[in-house]
């Protein structure tokens, strides 16, 4: 008797599984098992372009939405990348113990409950010196990874971390601890304009300069000993758009005065665009053509704004120069790498011809990591 119980346990999960699982397959609602490799990661902010996507090009997908399309989990799975959930945490609540644990035990019940396979921390809040909160924060990720590693069989906990560290932006965390309680570090390797403290250097400039890149990643593993298999770095697939208030003969664009965290100028001054958005205003109105600033290893263009009258300079990377960046990573041994965001190309099959090969060339120059790179 006890046997046909136990048979008959058995036998209404499955049942029940197969009537919750949106997928044909029952195996696909089962998280990934893929064991070590190296990382993809794609930040999905749009619920409308993923049946785009190059999934050979990926492993994780971070979604950002607030909920996502089943039959995604179906194609996602049966293309061994996994899904992850980007979560933020309240800074004022990481002495609170109790709100730690609820917030974990949220975050867990909503991977199993979509079948998906892990969270992204994004807190990006000021944190000082001084606090005790830096080393809550490691708590909180640790608490996290020690629960979903063990109800998630295979699941992932990364972490969104600044370009360099320890207190860029004053986010003053404790990264070694971080790098440790969770599975990897996403490093945020642009907005790198987010303060600028010399007024006299308070003009549009690259979003991710190569070289800051590269002394940023070298911060997290000589002076945080923190190993190149926990790093991923994240690149912009994105464009910043100044307005220029003066403009020189050696295109220097001066721009306004826009305080962020202390420093008395920042990006902010300009508008962020989409990577499709910007290669339409150099295909169409670049006054300048497309121009290579080899002190950062950027892309640059000139414009003149129809509805201001200013010049507009536009500060980018594209596949060259992204490129340059991969090989980075691969030179420097990292886990992986990841854009922000997988929605700023052109996907609409009405999409013009330019605009189709430009989505094309930014999936394909990712094909440089690893292919050169021997996993360790």
């Amino acid at each position: 008797m006890l046997n046909l119980v136990i048979i008959f346990i058995v036998v209404t999960c499955i049942n029940s599984a197969r009537s919750e699982c949106p997928c044909p397959d029952i195996s696909l609602c089962a998280p990934l098992q893929t064991g070590p490799r190296h990382e993809k990661v794609a930040f999905m902010v749009s619920d409308s372009n993923w049946r785009s996507y190059d999934y050979s090009q990926l492993t994780t997908i971070v979604i950002c939405t607030n909920d996502i399309d089943p039959q995604l989990l179906c194609l996602a799975h049966s293309r061994q990348v996994r899904l992850v959930w980007i979560a933020n945490y309240d800074v004022k609540q990481l002495s609170n113990a109790t709100a730690r644990t609820e917030w974990v035990n949220r975050q867990v019940d909503n991977v199993k409950r979509t079948y998906t396979d892990g969270v992204n921390l994004d807190m990006e809040d000021e944190i000082p010196y001084t606090s005790d909160a830096a080393h809550k924060y490691t708590e909180l990720v640790q608490e996290l990874s020690n629960l979903i590693h063990v109800q998630v069989p295979g699941s992932m906990v990364s972490v969104d971390v600044a370009w360099s560290a320890p207190c860029i932006d004053g986010r003053c965390y404790d990264y070694a601890g971080l790098a440790r309680a969770s599975d990897f570090l996403f490093v945020m390797a642009y907005d790198l304009r987010s303060q600028i403290y010399d007024l006299n250097d308070c003009v549009a400039s690259a979003n991710s300069p190569i070289v800051q890149v590269a002394a940023g990643l070298t911060n997290f593993t000589q002076i945080f000993q923190i190993p190149p298999s926990k790093l991923v770095l994240g690149v912009p697939w994105y464009c910043y758009d100044y307005k220029c208030l003066s403009f020189d003969s050696n295109m220097t664009c001066t721009i306004e005065h826009v305080p962020f965290r202390g420093a008395p100028c920042s990006d902010a001054a300009g508008v962020q665009r989409d990577y499709q958005y910007c290669r339409v205003l150099l295909r169409m109105n670049s006054t300048s053509g497309r121009l290579i600033d080899n002190r950062t290893g950027a892309v640059f263009f000139n414009y003149v704004n129809q509805q201001d009258t200013y010049v507009h300079q536009v500060w980018m990377d594209d596949p060259e120069t992204l490129t340059i960046k991969y090989n980075l990573a691969n030179d420097r041994r990292l886990l992986g790498i990841g854009m922000w965001n997988v929605d700023c190309l052109d996907y609409a099959s009405s999409a013009s011809k330019e605009a189709q090969q430009d989505t094309t060339d930014m999936w394909n120059a990712m094909k440089i990591f690893h292919s050169v790179h021997r996993k360790t």
